[in-house]
């Protein structure tokens, strides 16, 4: 499906289980990002789950946006340029998606604001050292999918890779990776099944999850 200003305007449009101001965009089929400029930077939240998006990016300038749940889609590049879109995201969740390598992640080394990540069953989660690369990659990185990012890991992270000014041999090999980053094709994801009704209920447990880990991260910041 594409994504008109019309459909924009006649999603829902929620306080959600965080407290944000969220539009909900979830399983439209829709497959790429456009028009979104139709939004006005009316929302905390965007909600894009359970669609065929291949290319996270294509955002205008939303300097209100502070989280994006695109889960379930078919994310295998994000756009260079997504921090300059959304310059206060601080929650980003992109499980069960298709990146597929580390250096694919480079874009989100810009996100200032970064706290939250979730990048369960993408592939790249499988490649060695994938959680410490995150961590020593974005350093403002509070939560990895679900777990709280310790001490000890930011350390072993800079023993493994070094410091951004001062790279080891291991940091510029998986720089040098070719990425392997799927684009766009222009009519895909439209005959996509029908959205199952229990995914919905799963954004939502996702949600509350979120706001969990979040609020345990503040509290023991508090100590510190």
């Amino acid at each position: 499906m594409k994504l008109t200003a019309d459909l924009i305007a006649n999603s829902p449009a929620t306080l959600n289980a965080i407290k944000e101001y969220e539009l909900d965009l979830s399983g439209n089929h829709i497959s790429h990002l456009e028009n979104l400029g139709a939004t006005r930077n009316r929302f905390d939240a965007l909600n894009l789950c359970n669609n065929t998006v291949r290319v996270l990016g294509n955002f205008p300038e939303l300097p209100r946006l502070q989280s994006l749940y695109a889960a379930d889609n078919k994310v295998s590049a994000i756009d260079r340029d997504l921090a300059r879109s959304l310059p206060a995201l601080h929650t980003l969740v992109l499980s069960d998606n298709e990146i597929a390598e580390l250096v694919d992640l480079e874009p989100l080394r810009e996100l200032a604001e970064l706290r939250m990540l979730s990048l369960a069953n993408n592939p790249v989660m499988a490649r060695p050292h994938a959680r410490l690369w995150c961590v020593w990659r974005m350093p403002t990185l509070r939560i990895l999918d679900f777990e709280r990012v310790s001490m000890a890991e930011r350390a072993e992270a800079r023993r493994l890779f070094g410091s951004p000014e001062d790279m080891s041999s291991l940091a510029k090999t998986i720089l040098d990776v070719e990425s392997t980053a799927n684009t766009f094709v222009p009519g895909e994801g439209l005959d996509e099944p029908e959205v199952d009704l229990d995914k919905q209920q799963s954004i939502a447990e996702l949600k509350a999850r979120i706001r969990q880990e979040m609020a345990q991260v503040e509290a023991m910041e508090q100590f510190l």
